[in-house]
């Protein structure tokens, strides 16, 4: 768990910092103050042994199709306003004290060696190399470069090389536990859903999930993983002749079971939800955000989301504040002024 977080040049942050970070966080504000962009910046941090995550951020946003789009751009929208002059630093400081950083910056291009990575460009422009740093303690733990660079011979091919500051292979970096991240564009596939789930039901801990549920939906008895039209699924038994699809059983089901599987999935790790309330109504709100605090504590993850919704704000408050633990902060993000 962590309980500072410092971000400077990315997105529209020039620089932010929030302290007393809780196990669960809401975080909430106007349209375009930068809700979202908090939730990237910790995911980037906390996930560097997954390379593609710097792209991927954007097109969770929808800014490009993930089949054309020019790379070097798409780097610079990571930086503030585009001003890669300054390199990105995102600084997290955990319960122990212990502080970790990692440094973004984007130079031009070298000629390293190359191998996909499975993205496509149009881009005929000279493209420039993604630097990234890592350091715990003050103390460089690793540092590696991502040149992107067209292939000669196929224009519209991508190649990634890395170079390592350090001796271990950029694969092996598991500096964090597991994240996830939530994004408010995309649903959840059922089929990565029901892969989950299947884990948990191999190690006999289904049941756990489905005591977690049952607070929002006290008929369910039991959950299966079934194949409907070619495509597995997780059905729910709440009594009727048939197991029912969980995604038939509403949209709020759909996104509580996304969550939960996700929380128990990333355990000791992180794990952050764009506009959390999305699909749930109000009426049931309270008893989601008790589900979380109960997955949460089992699993020991730490959890941010956004919202949009003051119903979803109060129902938070709410059920911690008739929790067994407050572990719960609300942080609102401020109306901008002069940038």
């Amino acid at each position: 768990m962590f309980k500072c977080i410092t971000v400077k040049n990315f997105r529209c942050f020039e620089e932010i910092s929030i302290d007393n970070i809780e196990r669960v966080n809401l975080i909430g504000g106007i349209n375009n103050v930068g809700k979202t962009a908090l939730l990237e910046a910790i995911f980037l941090l906390k996930s560097l042994n997954a390379l593609e995550i710097p792209f991927q951020l954007n097109f969770n946003r929808g800014v490009v199709q993930q089949q054309t789009f020019d790379v070097e751009e798409i780097c610079e929208w990571l930086f503030y306003k585009k001003q890669v002059s300054k390199a990105i630093k995102i600084k997290i400081v955990n319960e122990n004290g212990e502080e970790n950083e990692l440094k973004l910056s984007l130079d031009k291009a070298s000629s390293p060696r190359l191998f996909p990575l499975n993205l496509r460009s149009n881009s005929r422009k000279t493209l420039k190399d993604l630097k990234l740093g890592f350091k715990k303690n003050s103390q460089q733990i690793f540092g590696f470069t991502i040149f992107l660079t067209p292939d000669r011979e196929e224009q519209t091919e991508i190649k990634i090389a890395i170079q390592q500051d350090e001796e271990q292979e950029a694969k092996e970096i598991e500096v964090f536990p597991p994240s996830a991240f939530l994004s408010s564009r995309l649903r959840v596939s059922p089929t990565n859903d029901a892969e989950i789930f299947s884990q948990f039901e191999a190690i006999n801990k289904q049941n756990e999930i489905i005591e977690i549920l049952k607070i929002i939906e006290p008929r369910l008895k039991r959950l299966a993983v079934l194949v409907t039209g070619g495509i597995p699924m997780i059905h729910g038994d709440i009594g009727a002749d048939h197991l029912i699809p969980v995604s038939l059983m509403g949209e709020g089901m759909g996104r509580l079971l996304s969550i939960i599987l996700s929380i128990m999935n990333a355990k000791e790790g992180t794990v952050l939800i764009d506009e959390i309330e999305n699909g749930i109504h109000h009426s049931v709100m309270e008893k989601v955000w008790q589900s979380i605090a109960v997955a949460t504590r089992k699993s020991n993850t730490q959890l941010f989301a956004t919202t949009h919704s003051y119903e979803c704000i109060r129902a938070a408050h709410k059920a911690f504040s008739n929790s067994e633990l407050y572990d719960f902060r609300y942080f609102r993000t401020r109306e901008r002024k002069k940038d």
